[in-house]
């Protein structure tokens, strides 16, 4: 992943004191094991800036949001960068920028269409958080992202990561901006032990991060450690004989590389059995809103779905999914498709059934209280779904178009 909102460094010369921002917290040095500025040589520590920034600017990748100092699209590329990867992201930061150019176009927007234009890409609070800033940016700023770190903090989705990165990249401000390559070149060049998740290490590489920053050249120095991390001080098999700050690493002078950072173990997947209904009348097909308070996809549209308790049967499942979610009675038809995917640390086996509404007095009336719809398969494409349900939206266009 290119982006991981993380965890966030000042001597002679090159590397002045700056102001430290409110989201950086003053710990003691002695709290955390390894090495830090203060105790490295002030040569060595001045080396970091020095052969950083030119590796960069030979090295650094073509990447569309480095041809930009607009605010704006810098703040559209941060957001979509974090824990998603670079290439994934090029397509999407093209089609937005082309349908929201600028802050005005984006505040105007409804969140139907923010998160259709979103959709596939994955994390969809991201894309709310987004319009949010921009409404906010546009109601109290003019439509002008401000500068300094202070008022980005005050706007809905930024937090320190974000308010780092447009205040540096953007406007070339001395203050810190820290993501999981930042946070694991950081960890390496001064052997830090601990989980940097935590406290107090978490606010210490912030601290470093903001000291280290070259004077004048906030806005490279801060996208050189993350090309590094992205490109050679990567999390297996590091390049460190081609990295140009390999004299200042006490990670590689001590055998650390592979050790640091020490991140937490993650947990291993949790297996989760799900069902979802293709229920069709007169050839408009069931779908529901995600309720703007669910922990995930709010606003978004899906097909009715349940997960399945141990051992349930799909029929079961599937009167479940009826009575509590719609308000009908549901007859199970045939096998449809079965979708593996995964959210968080969930891998979800989703079988799909072609379902009927047993007829009563109602005529199949939906009694749920999710805003629902009964689309034409054609129309599906306009509707914003996750991933899993665009692919059970394809099934159903394919079914249409093989009639047509």
């Amino acid at each position: 992943m290119e982006r991981r909102p993380g965890t966030s460094s000042s001597s002679a010369d090159i590397h002045a004191p700056t102001r430290q921002p409110t989201f950086v917290t003053s710990m003691a040095r002695s709290e955390t094991k390894g090495f830090s500025p203060a105790n490295q040589p002030p040569n060595q520590t001045r080396a970091i800036g020095t052969a950083l920034l030119p590796w960069y600017r030979a090295h650094r990748r073509d990447l569309p949001w480095r041809q930009t100092r607009d605010p704006y699209a810098i703040w559209v590329s941060e957001v979509m960068l974090q824990q998603t990867q670079v290439e994934t992201v090029r397509p999407y930061y093209a089609r937005w920028l082309a349908r929201f150019p600028d802050i005005a176009a984006l505040a105007a927007a409804s969140e139907s269409e923010v998160l259709l234009l979103w959709q596939g890409l994955g994390y969809y609070s991201r894309a709310r958080r987004l319009l949010a800033g921009a409404q906010a940016v546009a109601e109290k700023h003019g439509g002008a992202l401000p500068e300094s770190v202070d008022e980005l903090l005050r706007l809905p989705g930024i937090g320190p990561y974000s308010a780092g990165a447009i205040a540096s990249i953007a406007f070339n401000q001395e203050v810190p901006l820290v993501d999981g390559n930042v946070v694991r070149v950081i960890t390496r060049l001064f052997g830090l032990h601990g989980d940097p998740t935590r406290a107090p290490l978490k606010s210490r590489i912030w601290e470093l991060a903001a000291q280290l920053i070259v004077k004048g050249h906030a806005r490279d120095f801060n996208q050189a450690l993350m090309e590094l991390g992205a490109t050679l001080c990567t999390p297996q098999k590091p390049l460190c004989l081609t990295c140009p700050v390999r004299g200042s690493c006490e990670a590689a002078r001590r055998g650390l590389t592979q050790i640091l950072p020490e991140l937490p173990k993650r947990q291993p997947p949790t297996q989760v059995a799900m069902l979802a209904a293709f229920i069709v009348k007169r050839g408009r097909y069931l779908v529901y809103k995600v309720p703007d308070s669910a922990p995930r996809w709010a606003g978004m549209w899906q097909f009715p779905n349940i997960e399945l308790e141990p051992a349930e049967s799909p029929r079961h499942a599937l009167s479940r999914l009826g009575k509590e979610q719609l308000g009908l009675k549901l007859v199970l038809g045939e096998h449809a498709s079965t979708l593996q995917h995964s959210v968080t640390r969930y891998r979800i086996t989703l079988d799909v059934y072609d379902c009927a509404v047993q007829e009563t007095e109602k005529k199949g009336e939906v009694k749920s209280r999710l805003e629902t719809r009964w689309c034409l398969p054609k129309a599906l494409a306009g509707v914003p779904m996750p991933a899993v349900h665009q692919k059970l939206a394809g099934i159903v266009m394919g079914r249409a178009n093989r009639r047509c």
